[in-house]
């Protein structure tokens, strides 16, 4: 998060602030152009208008978005350890949640593409996720309880 959106910050409607929230609970656009009774064309506009607004320009938009509305500035660089995972997997799911698409992972991480795909499948399932949205909040969360510790 830049300085500019810690001195002013973003003002959401609260149509955009509905469609986050759908956002942080893991759905996609069509489960929340659902829920919302609207089209998922509409959802995409409010999100590009919110993504311009924060700035995010590129990479995995909403895991961006979502990292940025979790984050405590003040712990922004602090690097904790999830419980569950070791080094090479902490290593995947911190970049994950700085929002690199997998040719960005796998190039982060020496690996490749392929191997990236597989590695995130077998973290989702061992902590019981589906996306990355889920392990962004998941991860974010990890730091959170130990950082309260």
């Amino acid at each position: 998060m830049d300085s500019r959106t810690l001195r002013n910050p973003v003002q959401l409607t609260s149509r955009e602030q509905e469609i986050i929230e759908g956002l942080l609970l893991g759905h996609d656009i069509t489960e929340i152009s659902k829920n919302l009774k609207i089209t998922p064309r509409t959802v995409k506009t409010h999100l590009g208008r919110v993504y311009l607004r924060f700035g995010i320009m590129d990479g995995v938009k909403r895991v961006k978005l979502a990292s940025l509305l979790l984050s405590d500035t003040t712990h922004n660089d602090c690097v904790r350890k999830p419980k569950t995972c070791n080094d090479e997997e902490r290593l995947i799911i911190e970049l994950v949640s700085q929002g690199l698409n997998n040719r960005q992972l796998a190039a982060a991480s020496g690996v490749s593409e392929d191997s990236i795909k597989n590695r995130l499948r077998s973290i989702y399932d061992r902590l019981g996720l589906s996306n990355r949205m889920e392990l962004t909040l998941w991860y974010k969360g990890q730091i959170r309880q130990q950082l309260a510790n």
